[in-house]
């Protein structure tokens, strides 16, 4: 095994861990866990109409679902989980290239996590009880949270995170073998990931021009999280946001 190859199954492997130790902040308790799950459907919500007209294009509506929900939204616990388990197969067999590609997703993802959960914390102190979630609270809590340069970095880590995944969708093999998996990693308890890696490739082939849905996305999520953490918060709506 290389240098190269050992440096990314470490990173792999950190990262993972990362995010299951993240995901332990909430999966453990169910009523922790139905309001953290109800805050990303908001935030969901809230992020997802600045692509109505790329969702209404042929090829372009499930790329930006996988890339808003999939690779870091709800329901990612037991992905992130199954990936724990079969870490060690992968960072034996794949190559160096492929773990990385992982990595960086993974580290995107812990990264998302963790000022995800941050936000919900202080959308926890700012609310009052029955209070319900407005542009202005959600963005108070994510200046409290975050950064407009730290969402700058992942807008970053998001575009390679795309580009890696599209070069490995036109691989025809890497599609071919993972298609064939499908059952086996069903049986083996690992659906959810297989799931995951086979919609992101299949997503990815399916579109149009990668270049250009980059490009859109990369220039949204700049001028929404423009709006998240530096608008002025008098100008920001103070109705409840909708799911």
């Amino acid at each position: 095994m290389s240098k190269q190859h050992k440096r990314a199954a470490a990173d792999l492997r950190r990262f993972i861990d990362v995010s299951n130790q993240l995901h332990q902040q909430y999966v453990s308790n169910p009523d922790v866990f139905r309001t953290y799950e109800r805050f990303v459907e908001l935030q969901l919500g809230y992020f997802l109409p600045r692509y109505d007209d790329l969702l209404e294009r042929p090829g372009y509506s499930a790329a930006v679902h996988f890339v808003v929900s999939d690779l870091t939204g709800p329901g990612i616990a037991n992905r992130d989980r199954d990936l724990a388990r079969v870490e060690p197969i992968m960072s034996r067999f794949l190559p160096a290239a492929a773990l990385d590609a992982l990595a960086l997703a993974m580290q995107l993802n812990s990264r998302v996590l963790a000022i995800n959960l941050e936000i919900a914390d202080r959308l926890a102190a700012l609310l009052r009880s029955g209070d319900q979630i407005s542009e202005r609270t959600y963005c108070m809590a994510s200046r409290r949270a975050s950064s407009f340069t730290e969402c700058q970095e992942l807008i970053t880590m998001t575009r390679r995170a795309g580009e890696q995944l599209d070069h490995f969708a036109h691989l025809p093999m890497i599609r071919t073998l993972l298609h064939s998996m499908k059952l086996p990693a069903r049986l083996g308890g690992v659906g959810d990931l297989h799931a995951f890696l086979e919609k992101g490739l299949d997503t990815f082939v399916g579109v149009p021009d990668v270049h250009e849905f980059l490009n859109v996305m990369e220039h949204r999520m700049t001028d929404v999280f423009y709006r998240v953490f530096e608008e002025d918060l008098e100008s920001l709506e103070d109705t409840p946001l909708a799911a």
